[in-house]
């Protein structure tokens, strides 16, 4: 049998084969992982106004704390803080799984060591929050991890 090449066929191919890509595109978008970048974005949404508050407390000294690395461990320095309670996070945008949470407990020098194994290579946040005499601080910096 022999098909006739008429815009009516062309048309037909055409069709299918743009249904064929869509309906390949659906199959990929279904596989690739959706990660919410906070679980409970809502509720920290409404709080905004204290983040901002605590951004502009620790803005004196946010100059100060520095991150970097070294042959085996990331290092951050910090200014002279007497943190009641605090947190130092390793936020990886591009994957949850990767993120790392850390109390702060400084070192005589005001420095924090983490082991470079502990981190795979790209962008992360560092995301410093602490309390000291009941008044929050919040420092936000980008982290290049090579």
């Amino acid at each position: 049998m022999k098909i006739k090449w008429n815009w009516g066929t062309k048309l037909t191919i055409a069709i299918i084969l743009f249904m064929s890509l869509i309906f390949f595109m659906v199959y990929m978008s279904t596989q690739y992982p959706i990660d919410l970048v906070e679980e409970d974005y809502y509720p920290k949404g409404l709080k905004y106004q204290e983040r901002i508050d605590e951004i502009s407390n620790a803005r004196p000294v946010a100059s100060q704390v520095r991150a970097f690395q070294n042959s085996d461990a990331v290092v951050v320095t910090f200014p002279e803080i007497n943190p009641d309670t605090g947190t130092i996070t390793f936020y990886r945008p591009s994957n949850i799984h990767l993120d790392r949470v850390y109390e702060i407990n400084t070192d005589s020098l005001q420095q924090m060591s983490f082991p470079k194994s502990e981190f795979k290579k790209g962008k992360y946040y560092l995301k410093i929050y602490w309390e000291e005499n009941d008044r929050g601080y919040y420092i936000e910096k980008p982290f290049y991890f090579n």
